[in-house]
């Protein structure tokens, strides 16, 4: 029985994903170059692999400099961010599951000061009963399950119970290896990528409902089906929010938050 839903934040619940590329695809462009987009999916929800400022530098094939740029990127990347709000479909989903009765959480490889900023700006500080961030897992991230256990230990659901909606492969083997449901829904960056792995992918979360969503697993085969989880060599008892709202922050934090400049978040 499914009992809840849990999201990732970056690129299904909030478009930070495209803004940051055509940032770089800016910056790239002032030196006649093309941004490599499929370099950079390598590095969307997990650690970077790619480092787009030494790409530049090589491509260009002189010094550049770089803290210039990289600034110049992050105040492109505000600037974008700054008139949007959630992606398509989210809201009515989150009103959906919680009028069925599920609980509801996020899952995020970002660092805990990024929701914190966000969260409250999109209307959404209350809206889950936890929040967990690779801040609240030893900076773990995606792949690794740390952040999806955290997650669904802090609102009392076993993984197999649980459903995780995922815009990248990263994060759909991070919800498989903790034993969760998977349900890609990929954004216009992240559409190339691999979802093979995925229990079931829609197209964005207006194509369907969650009652929808847990019927179509449940045809597949999947609605009960215990994965168990691939251990990262993390303890659970360690795994605790003591940096993410709804997860220990006090109010004086949340409110000091709500200020936090958006350039240096992330």
């Amino acid at each position: 029985m499914i009992k809840a839903i849990v999201f990732d934040f970056d690129g299904l619940i909030f478009d930070s994903e495209s803004s940051m590329v055509a940032a770089w695809q800016a910056v790239y462009g002032r030196f006649n170059l093309e941004f490599p987009l499929d370099r950079w999916r390598l590095n969307i929800g997990t650690n970077d692999v790619f480092d787009p400022l030494a790409h530049l530098e090589a491509a260009a094939g002189r010094p550049v400099d770089r803290e210039a740029l990289y600034r110049e990127v992050r105040s492109l990347d505000d600037g974008i961010l700054a008139g949007r709000g959630l992606m398509p479909g989210v809201q009515a989903r989150i009103d959906e599951a919680r009028g069925l009765g599920l609980k509801l959480a996020i899952a995020s490889s970002s660092p805990a000061r990024w929701l914190n900023y966000h969260l409250p700006r999109l209307g959404l500080l209350f809206s889950f009963e936890a929040v967990r961030t690779c801040t609240d897992v030893e900076d773990r991230k995606k792949p690794d399950p740390a952040v999806y256990l955290a997650a669904c230990e802090a609102i009392r659901v076993a993984p197999a119970q649980a459903i995780a909606l995922e815009d990248s492969m990263h994060g759909i083997h991070a919800a498989r290896a903790a034993g969760m449901k998977t349900v890609a829904v990929p954004n216009e960056v992240t559409r190339p990528m691999d979802f093979s792995a995925a229990d079931l992918m829609i197209n964005s979360l207006e194509e369907m409902t969650i009652a929808g969503i847990i019927e179509t697993l449940a045809q597949n085969g999947t609605g009960d089906e215990t994965k168990g989880y691939i251990s990262f060599g993390i303890p659970l008892a360690k795994i605790f929010a003591k940096h993410t709202l709804l997860g220990g922050r006090s109010e004086q934090e949340i409110q000091e938050h709500q200020h936090y400049s958006p350039s240096a978040a992330k």
